[in-house]
């Protein structure tokens, strides 16, 4: 059956499903996806030689993780959430759209998600909100999600970005919301706030009848910012030349952008040093969703874009455990690592409300600090980990060059450290599972405070 996903007043469609506009379901037998076959099984095909292979981001949970950014410093990770298999609950809302009863859908955490308070007087409920992940050591992973300042009861909230003034605090700062009081999807801006901001400042910009979304701000000099954004599907910006506090009219970007109008969507701005470029999400020839980058030809001029450049495009699921249906949500870090969301699941199965999955991977710089060290090789080919998946034991040796004092880290899915062992010489280590329970966990190699190695690691 082909699903057309529509916007559905007041509520939010969130900005990666409405991005994904066409899914395909076939019902066959009951059955629930194999999430960590599916998870550590999906591959890409990364076309940007700058960047190394994929990896899951460790605090993936079974809620809908949408609309990432990442802050330029790689501390901070924001994310529209919604604890349920967002494309199956969304599908069945347009069958039954009052007072429907998400509780099938539901996949934790729920992250303090209010799912009672609404103006309808339904006895349950669900809206998205913005959750936030935060770190100070830029080696370590994101462990847990938390929720937001951001959080209100009944309305959408999503599209969390800002531009930082210091470690602590954003310059300005916008995000999207969706309820009662807005006029379908709107944008809403503050200036100098906390990293975790609450919305007692916040004020609407850009307003009109139809979808402002996936808004990306950037600062070019004292008193100017630069907005890009989506609106009603395809990417416009707009000046502000007083800090934010009058915007000029939104102007429709023409050249490179949106030439696959009304899907090019979900901009995001990044500084290499010299130039502006712009990613964003498109599809590819055979319709499928990819990340692009198009750099600026003329400065300053927004509507000037040389020719797309595809960055990365969603490979399969080895084994055949399912489907990647669509990459998005880009967002960089300063050095230019690349975070972005994977939805991906099993159409093929019975289970109608637990179908389809969204989760953030990152993509790592070759040369980038978040690494540890510079790397011009795959690290793939300086450590061995035999056999994975294991039972009893696996064996771990590293190459010449990693040998020394090292340090082994193994984490869950959720990001929690379940070993540890410091102090490692030699070329070989034998890890012995003294109660680790099935499932896929991360086996990280840190030498001298440097994180040098990450790779999955399968308890059978």
């Amino acid at each position: 059956m082909k699903i057309e996903i529509y916007k559905i007043k007041p509520m939010k469609i969130l900005p990666f499903i409405t991005m994904v506009f066409l899914v395909f379901i076939n019902l066959n037998s009951f059955a629930q996806p194999n999430w960590a076959e599916i998870k550590s099984n999906a591959t890409f095909i990364v076309e940007d030689p700058t960047y190394l292979t994929p990896q899951i981001q460790p605090l993936n949970v079974g809620g809908w993780e949408d609309g990432l950014y990442i802050t330029r410093d790689g501390k901070h990770l924001f994310s529209t959430y919604l604890p349920v298999d967002a494309f199956s609950w969304l599908y069945d809302l347009v069958l039954d759209p009052f007072c429907f009863d998400f509780t099938p859908y539901y996949r934790g955490p729920l992250l303090d998600i209010d799912t009672v308070t609404n103006i309808l007087g339904c006895e349950h409920y669900m809206q998205s909100d913005i959750v936030i992940a935060s770190k100070t050591d830029i080696l370590a992973p994101f462990i847990n999600w938390e929720s937001s300042n951001l959080q209100t009861s009944f309305s959408f909230e999503g599209g969390a970005q800002g531009v930082l003034l210091d470690e602590n605090t954003f310059d300005v700062f916008v995000y999207t919301v969706d309820g009662p009081e807005s006029e379908g999807v709107d944008l809403m801006f503050m200036k100098n706030v906390p990293i975790n901001p609450t919305t007692e400042t916040a004020v609407p910009i850009l307003v009109s009848e139809g979808a402002e979304d996936n808004p990306h701000i950037e600062r070019l000099n004292d008193s100017t910012l630069i907005l890009l954004f989506d609106r009603d599907r395809s990417i416009y910006y707009s000046h502000s030349y007083d800090n934010g506090d009058n915007w000029e009219a939104p102007t429709l970007i023409t050249n490179v952008l949106n030439d696959d109008a009304p899907f090019d969507v979900q901009p995001h701005l990044w500084q290499d040093g010299d130039n502006w470029w712009v990613y964003f999400c498109a599809t590819n020839d055979f319709g499928v969703r990819c990340i692009y980058k198009s750099k600026q030809l003329i400065a300053n001029d927004w509507d000037s874009w040389d020719e797309k450049e595809l960055v990365i495009t969603p490979g399969h699921i080895e084994g055949e455990y399912g489907t990647i249906f669509a990459i998005g949500e880009p967002t960089l870090t300063t050095w230019g690592d690349l975070s972005f969301v994977v939805v991906y699941g099993n159409n093929s199965l019975d289970d109608s409300t637990d179908v389809y999955d969204c989760d953030p991977w990152i993509l790592y710089k070759r040369d980038s600090p978040l690494l540890g060290i510079n790397k011009k090789t795959s690290l793939q080919k300086e450590l061995n980990v035999f056999p994975n998946p294991f039972t009893d034991f696996t064996t771990i040796q590293f190459s010449e060059e990693l040998t020394g004092k090292n340090q082994l880290i193994i984490r869950d899915i959720q990001g929690k450290k379940v070993f540890q062992a410091v102090n490692i010489t030699g070329n070989e280590y034998i890890f012995r599972n003294n109660g680790l329970e099935a499932g896929i966990y991360l086996l990280s190699v840190v030498q001298e405070d440097k994180l040098i190695y990450n790779t999955k690691l399968i308890a059978a």
